[in-house]
């Protein structure tokens, strides 16, 4: 145990090295974490190690870490070639596709290696925890942590329990999070989708459905709604954002609108088309916009480089509410 209480973890093993595992070993490696890394493809392992160094080079460069703190991250990052090489980790971050055979097959070979008392945390974006411990030895063990990208720089955690997970694994859970810089929201129940993703899927439905209305292309819906919603969403949510913008009208505007907003549950044709297409977006440069390799590199460092402004930017609007008392942690 931490002096504080909390359970000290810093070993953690993880399963997956895609674009979700590898930003969470690099997470996990800024904080000072031993990370132990499986994955079942040499080749992604290979570009994982690059990726790594270009974190590590790049948080320095902001001043997120110093030199020092970074520098022996090659020493505390590990790649094992079997899963049975996460045996000695305390906790565990699942973070393969959102495939629920796959994960299940993971987890049922994972649980014959490590302790009965070791966390297997998930980093699903989607699946109930019930359906992911359903069939585990220890079902108690299960949690969700659902990390959001690029996980090094953004405070987002989500984390999902349910009657079967354990005070222990919750705690782990809470501690790790925190030691990552985390300000992890808890769920009160298991619900699909948890709370982020069901609110952002939500308005890409709602996208997709005006797009195939032919009421606008996509680069005139993508600029509404960062020159509106993406304008305050950063600082306030929802509730916050009705409270300081007339909380009264919103009821009022939700009598004639919510009768009228999409309400499908089928995939929207314009995303059909893409998926039958193989468009990947600016991983293969194929989307809802005309990309090269160039210009799709330049979109996705843009990416990272605003993240980053915009932790910095709420961090310094954030210390004027705590200071005021005006912010409820």
């Amino acid at each position: 145990m931490a002096e504080d209480g909390q359970v000290s973890v810093d070993t953690v093993g993880l399963l997956g090295l895609g674009l979700m595992g590898r930003g969470i070993a690099a997470c996990l490696l800024c904080h000072g974490l031993n990370v132990i890394a499986y994955n079942r493809t040499p080749a992604r392992t290979e570009k994982s190690r690059a990726f790594l160094a270009g974190v590590m080079e790049e948080v320095v460069r902001r001043g997120m870490f110093s030199s020092e703190a970074v520098a022996d991250w090659v020493a505390r990052f590990s790649v094992v070639d079997a899963v049975s090489g996460l045996a000695d980790c305390p906790f565990v971050v699942e973070s393969v596709k959102e495939d629920l055979g796959v994960k299940r097959r993971l987890y049922a070979e994972l649980e014959t290696h490590v302790a009965p008392d070791a966390v297997i945390a998930s980093n699903t974006s989607s699946f109930p925890l019930t359906l992911l411990q359903a069939e585990s030895m220890h079902p108690e063990r299960f949690v969700v942590m659902h990390w959001a990208e690029p996980t090094w720089i953004t405070r987002f955690m989500e984390i999902v329990r349910n009657e079967r997970t354990s005070e222990e694994a919750v705690a782990r859970t809470r501690a790790l999070g925190l030691r990552c810089d985390k300000q992890p929201s808890f769920l009160n129940f298991d619900i699909r989708g948890f709370i982020a993703n069901r609110l952002m899927y939500a308005f890409i439905r709602e996208a997709c459905y005006l797009y195939d209305l032919g009421v606008a292309d996509a680069a005139t819906i993508d600029r509404s709604f960062r020159n509106d919603t993406g304008w305050w969403s950063a600082l306030a949510g929802p509730f916050r954002w009705m409270d300081l913008t007339g909380l009264e009208a919103y009821g009022l505007v939700m009598e004639g609108l919510l009768p009228e907003l999409c309400n499908r549950n089928t995939v929207p044709e314009i995303m059909k088309k893409m998926m039958a297409e193989g468009a990947q977006g600016t991983a293969n440069c194929k989307g809802f916009y005309q990309y090269d390799e160039h210009t799709a590199r330049a979109w996705e460092q843009t990416w990272v480089e605003f993240t980053y402004d915009v932790r910095d930017l709420i961090r310094k609007h954030e210390s004027r509410l705590r200071d005021a008392g005006a912010l409820q942690e």
